[in-house]
């Protein structure tokens, strides 16, 4: 049997195995992926920081003509009570939910079969807001006395943060200590001492696709078909759900 030596393939060039339909545009990509009876969706977002939903008014935008539904947050928790995810704390709503935490927080969603439509009935939703003060610099939020999140509520996937569960009037999302040796003996017998603030621009982990999903609902299940980066995202309750990743997004 023919055995390949270590390190054989340094220096290789190995074909990706979807370069030629990248290449030849044939490559499929979720967010121009099309399916029998799609529903495109449109998000009315958040326009301040920090601040109760006093009002949202969707009547406008349900009565356009070739608008399916307009969907809010009292609408997905008749299906979904407690309609929380995130990776490492459910601390983000499907749609907001009496508050929103940040400018373009999802607030309402329009489902049309033309995305111009969508878009349209988008900019019919008006809401009204009650703005509270909030939180720009993570440094200050650390002492800040404006919380954003009313209770912190971990995920369960890291084991470090399963002690936070329930804690209120916190900003911190990970406190941890290490005490080890004498660190003011060690700063005094240190030949120089440097102390330094390093700033960094916001940074996100993922591919340059669009961030895109659609679900295809059938009477043998659901195939929701997405990007790599929101699989983490997707939970099925039953075991009728299947995802697939189209090869332009691997």
């Amino acid at each position: 049997m023919a055995t390949t030596a270590a390190g054989a393939q340094v220096g290789r060039s190995l074909p990706r195995i979807e370069a030629r339909e990248k290449v030849t545009g044939r490559a499929e990509y979720t967010h121009i992926m099309q399916v029998p009876g799609m529903l495109h969706a449109r998000i009315f977002r958040s326009t301040v920081a920090h601040g109760r939903i006093k009002a949202v008014d969707v009547s406008a935008a349900r009565q356009l003509p070739g608008v399916f539904a307009v969907y809010t947050s009292e609408d997905v928790r008749k299906v979904i009570p407690d309609p929380y995810y995130g990776p490492a704390f459910h601390d983000q709503p499907i749609l907001a939910i009496d508050k929103v935490h940040f400018v373009g927080e999802p607030v309402a969603v329009v489902l049309a079969s033309d995305p111009h439509v969508a878009e349209q009935a988008v900019q019919q939703i008006a809401a009204d807001y009650e703005e509270l003060p909030a939180v720009f610099d993570e440094v200050e939020a650390a002492e800040n006395k404006i919380v954003v999140h009313d209770e912190l509520k971990p995920a369960g996937t890291f084991a470090d943060l399963k002690h936070l569960k329930g804690r209120k009037g916190t900003n911190i999302a990970l406190d941890f200590r290490l005490r080890r040796g004498d660190v003011d003996k060690a700063f005094a017998s240190a030949a120089r001492v440097f102390e330094h603030t390093f700033r960094t621009q916001k940074v996100l982990h993922l591919a340059l696709e669009p961030f895109a999903s659609i679900a295809d609902y059938r009477d043998d299940g659901v195939t929701i078909h997405r990007g790599p980066i929101e699989s983490r995202y997707v939970h099925f309750a039953h075991n009728r759900g299947r995802q697939h990743t189209p090869r332009g997004c691997s």
